[in-house]
């Protein structure tokens, strides 16, 4: 026994400084790699948490907004909207009975000027159906929304925002219109549709409700990947003309446009997807 124990005491004392090094940065690498996937794990769980509290919060938005801008789809049990069910007549709809109420143009003021007393930032409402409905605001910079919800949360998903320079907001001859590629769909993650000939088609109008309950139509004409140093983002605001003329397929008798602006899948940080619409 005691020999046993001797020659495993010299086989541990003979080990060579090569396998020393060997199992050094074996156990380090180990360490290193267990330390990345607990921090990518934690990176999901935080984005996805954020994903969520972000999507709740749009949901909510977005019901407000159509429980008083559509009150044709308010729901009997005093409920939110339900678009599937529409109501032909509610004395429960705001504003009583549908007959007693004045227009639509005054319901969607309403619904502005709800939305206006949660955010004062709060400019107007973006509508592609089926894709987009979100509420569109302008801050003093381009940085605020980034990493900042309509509700104003932190949060990486951010809001629709408007250029900061635009001071006439949608009256405007062009607007740009920012927001976020994310990982589940939401924000302007849809808009990479457009690059679709056909789906651009079918799809072609946006609509634009104005704080004054106006409803503006637009009709994309192109949509093209493009970097932060296009002309449009700089151009537009100070020579409109000679930004229409860098815009791909513009129509003839177009006057005021508006610029949809999104990040790309790539690992390029400077390109941007830009979808070109005109009022109609």
């Amino acid at each position: 026994m005691k020999l046993l124990v001797a020659e495993k005491s010299k086989t541990k004392k003979t080990q060579s400084p090569q396998e020393k090094k060997k199992r050094i940065i074996y156990w380090s690498v180990l360490g290193v790699g267990a330390v990345l996937i607990i921090a990518a794990m934690a990176i999901f769980v935080f984005r996805a948490d954020e994903e969520t509290s972000a999507r709740s919060e749009y949901e909510s938005v977005r019901d407000a907004f159509f429980y008083i801008a559509n009150p044709a789809y308010h729901d009997t049990s005093g409920g939110m909207p339900n678009e599937s069910e529409p109501i032909a007549d509610s004395e429960d709809a705001p504003g009583g009975d549908l007959g007693d109420i004045i227009d639509e143009a005054q319901q969607r003021r309403l619904a502005m000027a709800n939305l206006l007393e949660i955010n004062s930032d709060f400019i107007g409402w973006i509508s592609i159906e089926g894709l987009i409905e979100y509420p569109v605001v302008r801050g003093s910079d381009n940085s605020k929304y980034l990493n900042t919800t309509f509700k104003g949360q932190r949060n990486s998903a951010g809001t629709i925002f408007m250029d900061y320079r635009h001071s006439l907001g949608f009256d405007e001859s062009i607007c740009i219109l920012y927001g976020h590629l994310t990982r589940d769909g939401t924000m302007f993650s849809e808009l990479h549709r457009f690059r679709d000939s056909e789906f651009l088609q079918e799809n072609p109008y946006i609509k634009v409700t104005t704080l004054d309950g106006e409803l503006l139509t637009y009709r994309v004409f192109a949509a093209k990947i493009t970097d932060v140093w296009n002309s449009a983002y700089t151009l537009s605001i100070t020579n409109t003309t000679r930004a229409i003329a860098d815009f791909p397929n513009t129509p003839r008798d177009a006057s005021r446009f508006l610029l949809l602006s999104t990040c790309t899948p790539g690992l390029n940080d400077d390109e941007r997807l830009l979808v070109f619409a005109a009022l109609a």
